[in-house]
C-alpha cells in the first residue's frame, strides 16, 4: 500500500510517496518553483518512482492538496491527481493547505487552537481557525485584516496565529498574540499522512478562495510544453500507455 502525495498549489511544486504501514516517506522531490508547476510534476513524480524502487501499480491513493493557492496551481495539481486516479483505479483524496498546516501546529504546539492565516493577493489573507483539537472552527476565509480580524478576536484571546500571513494580522491587531509558525505551506508527508487517515469519497475539488484574474482568449490559447511532451501526454504517462477519455479531456482542459 503507497500513497502518492501531489502539491502544486503555491509556489512549491512537491511530489512524494509514502507509506501508510510504516509512516515513512519513501521518497520526495519538492522545490519552490513560483510558477510552471505544469511542465515539472511529472518530472517530480518519475523521480520519486525511481527513488523509492517501486512500480506505479503499488499506488493505492493519490493525496492532493486542494488550496488554498494559485487559481492555476490548485487546478493542475486536482487534475493531474483526479488523473493519475482514473488511470491506475485508486481513491483520491484531498487535503487542504489549512488542515495540513493545522496538523503540523498541533505538533509543534499540541492542544494550542490556532488560525491559519496565509498571505494572498493584492494584501488579502485567507484564513481559517482550528480548534485545542485541531477541528475546523470556522469556514476557509478570505478578506484583508480589517475583515478578518473580528473573526479573530471572536475565537478568542488563547488562539494563536500560524502561517505567512500570521504577522500580517498580529500588526494589524496591535497585540502580542503567538506566532507559533510563519510558514506557508506543509510539507509534502503532511499531506499523504493526513489522506491516508481518511475514508475514500468523492473525487476532491478545488478550493478556490476566488476566481482567476486573467481570463483566456477563444482562439489564441496556445499548447505549453511538458520536460516530457506536451500536456496531453500526461495520462498516458502515468499509465505506460493506457489513457481514458476523461483524463485526456482533464489534460486538454488544462492545455486550453
Amino acid at each position: 500500500m503507497t500513497i502518492l502525495a501531489l502539491d502544486t498549489a503555491g509556489s512549491m511544486c512537491a511530489a512524494a510517496l509514502y507509506d501508510p504501514q510504516t509512516q515513512q516517506v519513501l521518497a520526495e522531490v519538492s522545490h519552490d518553483i513560483g510558477k510552471g508547476h505544469a511542465e515539472l510534476l511529472l518530472d517530480y513524480i518519475a523521480q520519486c518512482f525511481e527513488a523509492a524502487k517501486i512500480s506505479r501499480s503499488d499506488v493505492t491513493r493519490i493525496a492532493v492538496n486542494i488550496g488554498p493557492g494559485s487559481f492555476t496551481g490548485v487546478r493542475v495539481g486536482v487534475s493531474a491527481a483526479r488523473g493519475f486516479g482514473l488511470v491506475l483505479s485508486c481513491p483520491v483524496i484531498g487535503v487542504s493547505g489549512f488542515e495540513a498546516l493545522s496538523h503540523e501546529m498541533q505538533v509543534l504546539a499540541p492542544a494550542q487552537p490556532v488560525m491559519i492565516a496565509l498571505s494572498a493577493y493584492r494584501g488579502d489573507i485567507y484564513a481559517q481557525g482550528f480548534d485545542a483539537h485541531g477541528q475546523a472552527s470556522t469556514t476557509p476565509l478570505a478578506g484583508n485584516e480589517a475583515e478578518l480580524l473580528p473573526v479573530l478576536q471572536q475565537l478568542g484571546a488563547d488562539y494563536a496565529l500560524a502561517g505567512s500571513g500570521a504577522a500580517q494580522l498580529q500588526e494589524a491587531e496591535g497585540s502580542e498574540r503567538r506566532i507559533i509558525s510563519a510558514s506557508a505551506h506543509a510539507s509534502i508527508g503532511t499531506f499523504a499522512r493526513l489522506a491516508a487517515l481518511r475514508e475514500a469519497g468523492n473525487p476532491p475539488e478545488p478550493l478556490y478562495m476566488r476566481g482567476p484574474d486573467v481570463k483566456p482568449q477563444t482562439g489564441f490559447a496556445l499548447p505549453r510544453q511538458l520536460a516530457g511532451g506536451q500536456l496531453d501526454e500526461l495520462p498516458r504517462q502515468l499509465a505506460d500507455g493506457q489513457m481514458s477519455e476523461l483524463p485526456r479531456q482533464q489534460a486538454e482542459q488544462e492545455r486550453g
